[in-house]
């Protein structure tokens, strides 16, 4: 599903890392680890086309990433920021917003299946009515995974998904993602959690 390729990331003299190579397979989830500064959310915005290699390459799903690849490419991925800054006063407006795009038109969006994604997640359905400034970053991550499952992508890209977590909210997350690769789908993650990342089947150590 992805491959990244000797791949470089270096702004002006500075070089985050060189020499990288991931094979992430359907049904994989892999977490990036490493200290601040290595370069782990410079990848992952690489993957998505928002930041370009010095030197490399990447191919998802057999296409490699280029500046005529990249909108097709970026159909078949969900964006999980750790930041997020969606233009939305409600929640309910929020989980509605990635389905208003284009290259998500024909995913039918469900109100029953986001509630059962909330439960798995420890979310309270009741959250879908509040204003998105009524609830934690934490939740409102976990909203957003929630959103991720229902747009069913060939690969899941997440930054940080539990760094507001305590350990049960941890393992929901882990638990959700697993269920997630059991259904062929990807995940590439970064995560600082060793907990989260015990449960992935590969680690990688950005030094």
């Amino acid at each position: 599903m992805l491959r990244i390729e000797e791949a470089s990331i270096a702004f002006g003299d500075t070089t985050l890392f060189s020499g990288l190579n991931l094979h992430l397979a359907a049904g994989q989830l892999a977490c990036i680890q490493g200290e601040s500064g290595k370069g782990k959310t410079s990848l992952l915005n690489a993957v998505m086309g928002f930041v370009p290699l010095s030197a490399g390459r990447i191919i998802v799903d057999g296409l490699e990433l280029d500046r005529y690849s990249i909108d097709t490419i970026r159909r078949d991925i969900a964006w999980i920021p750790q930041e997020l800054a969606l233009p939305a006063e409600r929640v309910s407006d929020m989980v509605r917003l990635p389905f208003e795009l284009k290259a998500n038109k024909a995913t039918p969006f469900s109100e029953r299946r986001l509630f059962d994604y909330f439960e798995l997640l420890g979310l309270t359905n009741d959250i879908y009515t509040k204003r998105v400034n009524e609830i934690s970053g934490g939740q409102r991550q976990r909203v957003m995974i929630a959103v991720a499952g229902l747009l069913r992508k060939k690969l899941i890209i997440v930054d940080e998904p539990t760094s507001a977590l305590d350990k049960a909210s941890t393992q929901r997350v882990l638990q959700f993602f697993q269920n997630c690769v059991e259904q062929g789908i990807a995940v590439l993650s970064v995560s600082h959690d060793r907990h989260f990342a015990a449960g992935c089947h590969q680690l990688i150590q950005l030094i």
